[in-house]
């Protein structure tokens, strides 16, 4: 475990409304987390409202290949569900996104470093941040990373995958993941449009059930059994990392002594109500 630094990110550009802003990042550190500091002279200044509204998508590249991508209000709840409140600002102060590559619900440092973004081997590490023209506001963004000097590749590193589930009807749907590049599933987060749009959720590994929960238990399991995650309203959260130390659900297994990918990995939705779901999963690998 080496001594955490914390630097200030000098390199940003392009930062007005309706514009891309864009962070480029040193590459002779490893990445524990990034403090982005937003403020903006909308009325309020950066609350919780104002930074999701106006800060649309966050992307993290990795030589120029998106590695994580969500809005404010997604990265709220998330951090939310790992016991992490927003900061927000109230016209005075500035308002905080803090992004953790060091998971925040593993419980010892030696866990929280493993998923730390060594640089050795990257060309290009940025972000780019997205910001809506809200009636023409002046936005400023500022950032710190939290950082070690150990030299090491990116390995082990929880990306993002976001898509879209389109719901038609109610009633059951099914929702494969892939598992081509055999990454690990440490957790699935599916934000509702409202609260309680999916009735009951069951996911299985090449027919093995993993999750069948209902809303009020899938809810009772997060806030009793899922040590280090708290429940978030308007988001159905599968933990699929609630091991010690943290260990997630693996793509490949063992069959007649060699190793093969897993054919399916199958989420079947019980939809009360006929609202696209948005799903992010969170997937431990080496860079996309």
């Amino acid at each position: 475990m080496a001594t955490k630094r914390r630097i200030p990110l000098n390199k940003i550009e392009n930062v007005s409304a309706g514009s891309t802003a864009t962070i480029t990042l040193p590459k002779d550190v490893r990445y524990h987390g990034i403090l982005l500091e937003y403020d903006t002279d909308t009325l309020g200044g950066a609350t919780e409202a104002n930074m999701e509204t106006e800060i649309t998508e966050v992307r993290i590249n990795i030589d120029n290949v998106t590695q994580r991508k969500f809005s404010a209000a997604q990265l709220f709840d998330i951090n939310r569900s790992k016991g992490k409140d927003p900061v927000v600002g109230n016209g005075t102060k500035p308002g905080y996104l803090p992004i953790f590559f060091s998971e925040p619900q593993r419980e010892t440092s030696f866990e929280r470093e493993q998923s730390a973004w060594g640089m050795v081997g990257v060309n290009d590490f940025d972000i780019e941040i997205d910001i809506a023209n809200n009636s023409g506001q002046t936005p400023s963004l500022k950032g710190i990373a939290i950082v070690d000097d150990v030299q090491e590749p990116p390995k082990g590193i929880v990306k993002w995958k976001r898509n879209v589930i389109t719901v038609g009807a109610t009633g059951e749907l099914p929702y494969s993941f892939s598992t081509e590049r055999g990454d690990s599933y440490q957790g699935l987060y599916l934000f509702e449009g409202t609260a309680g749009d999916i009735g009951d959720l069951l996911l299985e590994w090449d027919g093995v059930k993993m999750h069948k929960l209902g809303e009020y238990q899938n809810e009772a399991l997060l806030k009793t059994f899922a040590d280090g995650f708290s429940f978030v309203s308007g988001v159905y959260h599968i933990p699929l990392d609630m091991n010690h130390p943290a260990d997630a659900l693996i793509t490949r297994k063992e069959l007649n002594g060699q190793l093969v990918k897993v054919q399916e990995l199958l989420a079947t939705l019980d939809m009360d109500q006929a609202a696209n779901v948005t799903v992010i999963s969170e997937v431990v690998g080496i860079p996309d």
